[in-house]
């Protein structure tokens, strides 16, 4: 069953601390760098929708607000 709500990231607030992936028990959330090779900072991205159960653990456990639950569409 789909989740009802994903996790969406501001890319403004997030710092790439890695809270909310090790938070997240199905482990659908990784860090990525925009540079090719991984360089530089990085931000939590939602790397495989559909195995997301929808928990919302990384928005509870993101210290910086960066993370909000989204209805699925």
């Amino acid at each position: 069953m789909a989740a009802a709500a994903l996790p969406q990231v501001d890319p403004a607030r997030c710092t790439g601390c890695g809270r909310c992936v090790a938070a997240c028990p199905p482990r659908v959330l990784w860090l990525a760098s925009a540079h090719p090779r991984g360089w530089g900072p990085k931000q939590a991205v939602l790397h495989d929708v559909p195995g997301c159960t929808g928990c919302a653990r990384c928005a509870v456990v993101c210290p910086f607000d960066a993370i909000r639950m989204a209805r699925a569409r």
